[in-house]
């Protein structure tokens, strides 16, 4: 009795196993068959059937892919650098206290404009000396003519002709150099008079442009070697342009770029690479220099920020144009011809485009005959079959 029990256990364990195995069989082999009708089934939504009167309604043109190589866009950061010949700092040759100052920064000066009103005694001490010696050398001139006739006449001696010849030049050559001076003070010694002595003097911007920044203030006492204030020209700025060394290798002088800011991404102003530095910053970054040839409207301001797209010739791919590719429920389609009226439909991965052209990612059969124009026609057809 014993020896049928254990004989019946293993028989049901045996029965178990291939009961087991059976249902483990028949499960795969519904689940292969769902996914052979899953993919049977995408295979013929895919697949468009028309007939002659139907294709002769839809106006369809078709196309080969094409190797081609595609510039590709470079995006890079930037800013407005003002060039040292477009940056001037207003000094005065001999200092003073400002009497007046009403600029800001960025505030836009013309060329010749009165910026700084300087005050100081000097001013009239130079005037004063000037006018004395102008008074001196005319008596100069008057005494040496008459030492002149004199000593023609011999009633002079030689050597004291001379000598009023020499304090003739001396004041001469000393008010030549007073006359610089006021020059310099911008006073017109045309002006100075016994009745027109300044004791200001006027500073004016040397050339037209834009107030950078103010080093002064009114009251304040200015040394010949202070700066009052500093100009910049930024419709001559160059473009810094932060380039990575993984794109160095694309970069050349010559090169046009385009460049817009955040606020105004659709006003772009054009420039062209004029230097690249041979050093690499510390971020890991290279200097490139861009003259602006366009501003477009744009108005620069001194350390403007800038957007930059940057254009090279460097991606060869295989292209269709992008009126080929129909874009439906969030992804990319092309449709190639299998015969006279029957289209496939084909999943595809879009890359860059350009010039009406579009790279394809996805590997298909360069070697067929796809749809260009019509394209969307063709989609169109097959979802309304589909919903039939």
């Amino acid at each position: 009795m014993h020896q049928f029990l254990i004989t019946y256990q293993n028989n049901m364990k045996k029965y178990s196993i291939v009961l087991i195995i059976s249902l483990f069989l028949v499960s795969c082999s519904k689940d292969e068959k769902q996914i052979e009708d899953q993919k049977t089934e995408e295979t013929s939504s895919s697949i468009l059937k028309l007939t002659d009167s139907q294709l002769k309604n839809m106006a369809i043109d078709t196309v080969s892919f094409r190797n081609a190589v595609l510039p590709t866009t470079i995006r890079l950061n930037a800013k407005t650098e003002v060039t040292p010949q477009n940056t001037v700092s207003i000094t005065n040759a001999f200092g003073g206290y400002v009497k007046r100052i009403a600029l800001i920064p960025g505030n836009y000066v013309k060329k010749g404009q009165v910026v700084v009103v300087l005050e100081d005694p000097q001013y009239i001490q130079m005037q004063e000396d000037y006018l004395t010696t102008k008074a001196l050398l005319e008596q100069a001139n008057a005494d040496y003519s008459r030492q002149k006739d004199l000593n023609i006449e011999k009633a002079a001696s030689d050597k004291t002709m001379q000598q009023a010849k020499a304090s003739k030049q001396t004041l001469f050559v000393k008010m030549r150099a007073l006359e610089e001076k006021l020059r310099l003070m911008n006073i017109n010694p045309s002006s100075v008079s016994l009745n027109n002595i300044r004791r200001t003097i006027n500073v004016y911007a040397p050339m037209s442009g834009m107030v950078s920044e103010v080093f002064t203030n009114t009251g304040q006492y200015v040394s010949p070697a202070d700066a009052m204030l500093e100009i910049i020209n930024p419709s001559s700025s160059l473009l810094n342009v932060k380039v990575f060394e993984k794109d160095l290798g694309n970069i050349q002088v010559g090169q046009i770029l385009n460049a817009f800011t955040n606020s105004n991404p659709n006003q772009k102003l054009n420039a062209q690479i004029s230097a690249i530095s041979n050093e690499v910053n510390e971020d890991g970054t290279v200097d490139v220099y861009a003259k602006i040839t366009n501003l477009n409207g744009i108005r620069l301001a001194a350390n403007m920020y800038f957007n930059i797209e940057l254009i090279i010739n460097q991606l060869r791919a295989n292209v269709l144009p992008e009126e080929a590719v129909v874009h439906f429920e969030g992804k990319d389609y092309i449709f190639e011809r299998m015969n006279k009226n029957q289209f496939k439909m084909i999943l595809v991965e879009v890359g860059v485009s350009s010039n009406k052209m579009v790279e394809i990612k996805t590997t298909v059969n360069t070697n067929k005959i796809y749809i260009s124009k019509g394209a969307y026609n063709l989609l169109t057809a097959l979802k309304n079959s589909g919903e039939e």
